[in-house]
């Protein structure tokens, strides 16, 4: 049979923090944040091309700048093109 120990509110808000704080980020949380570090310095109005990599899909370039943008609040509008993608902050 087991042995049950009933843990305090500290001793549980410890082991989440120890959890999370060795917890190694995923690729998808890595690529996002470099995402948001290309587009944080923009300001309103400002854009941005970005050119994609061989065999990289266009349309999931496109998805991953929108879901850096929606983490910094930012709305971004995409300009029509061939080739490279072009965008620009709205606000």
């Amino acid at each position: 049979m087991p042995t049950f120990a009933q843990l305090s509110k500290e001793q549980i808000a410890e082991i989440i923090e120890q959890k999370h704080r060795g917890r190694r980020k995923s690729q998808r949380e890595k690529v996002l944040k470099l995402f948001m570090e290309q587009l944080q310095p923009l300001a309103v109005g400002e854009g941005l091309e970005v050119a994609k990599e061989e065999g990289e899909n266009r349309q999931t370039v496109k998805n991953r700048l929108q879901r850096a943008a929606g983490r910094l609040d930012y709305e971004i509008e995409f300009i029509r093109s061939r080739g490279v993608i072009r965008l620009y902050r709205s606000r």
